[in-house]
């Protein structure tokens, strides 16, 4: 009953999602290119949450997922991109969801496929810039992340949040609002991980899996980009580069960045910070934060 009157009270952009996952059977989930623990960890959550509701679910990325995120695949596999592995998952599929990306382009490959498959679409994301390319949108800038737009669906669904679901939730959360300390992170972001805690989560294991699991040559390829950052416009702009050949050294992946962009941000007067990684050659990716 509660259930029924959080769904009548849901937007009608949220009421149009329930609508669209009670009807479908097979559902494929993706997410962005070079995905981070936001993406990993709602895509992760509302697999399931459909699995509790008895939906066929598979899901399948452009990129590999981090290792910092591998211990979140207890009880689903996330597949990794070939063509004709995206040629068999969208024959099979009922309908596609795209977490935390409201932009076409940023699903990379998986992309090509939706000109050859008349799969309807559903986008769950938290970002203001969007396409907004589903027949169904659930695109909530105010979010602090797609993961706690994906806790809302599931809170007004009724369902229950089981442990391996509270898990992914609160790393989806907690990346991406940088362990709770950015702007994004406000009074529902709080709330979100009390519950979440009291639903037995460990905050210090989660970080510990989390940020304390890099091999070595990360770090030294993190303090090998970071010796050559440029200071631009009076310290107010870093500008920090990493190139193919660092990858390689080290023995990473575009998806090794992951935070260290943010890193220059503890510079006193720094109000914007570029990275711009060369993940192989002639393959530009330009990450942008500010203050």
């Amino acid at each position: 009953e509660r259930a029924m009157t959080a769904l009548t009270a849901a937007t009608p952009d949220r009421a149009a999602l329930h609508a669209f996952v009670a009807k479908h059977g097979k559902i494929l989930l993706t997410t962005h290119v070079n995905p981070d623990g936001d993406a990993i960890g709602s895509e992760l959550a509302f697999a399931r949450w459909l699995q509790g509701m008895g939906k066929q679910v598979r899901i399948l990325n452009d990129s590999p997922t981090p290792h910092a995120f591998s211990w979140l695949l207890v009880h689903h596999t996330i597949e990794l991109y070939d063509e004709a592995l995206a040629e068999s998952c969208f024959e099979w599929a009922d309908a596609l969801v795209v977490l935390d990306t409201g932009n076409r382009s940023r699903i990379g490959r998986l992309s090509d496929h939706l000109d050859r498959h008349l799969v309807p679409i559903a986008v769950v994301d938290h970002h203001a810039t969007h396409d907004g390319f589903g027949a169904v949108n659930v695109i909530e800038p105010a979010q602090a992340s797609a993961s706690s737009l994906v806790y809302d669906l599931v809170r007004e669904s009724g369902a229950a949040i089981d442990r391996a679901m509270a898990d992914a939730l609160y790393v989806g959360l907690s990346t991406d609002t940088g362990n709770f300390k950015y702007s994004n992170t406000d009074a529902a972001a709080h709330r979100m991980a009390a519950e979440l805690v009291s639903l037995g989560v460990e905050p210090q294991v989660v970080h510990l899996r989390v940020n304390a699991t890099a091999p070595a040559g990360r770090l030294r390829f993190f303090g090998e980009v970071l010796a050559q950052l440029q200071v631009l416009e009076n310290g107010r702009v870093i500008v920090i580069e990493a190139s193919p050949e660092q990858f390689e050294r080290h023995g990473l992946v575009g998806a090794d960045t992951e935070g260290l962009v943010d890193m220059p941000r503890v510079i006193a007067g720094v109000e914007v910070v570029m990275l711009v990684s060369e993940v192989k050659p002639g393959k530009i990716k330009v990450s942008l934060r500010s203050m």
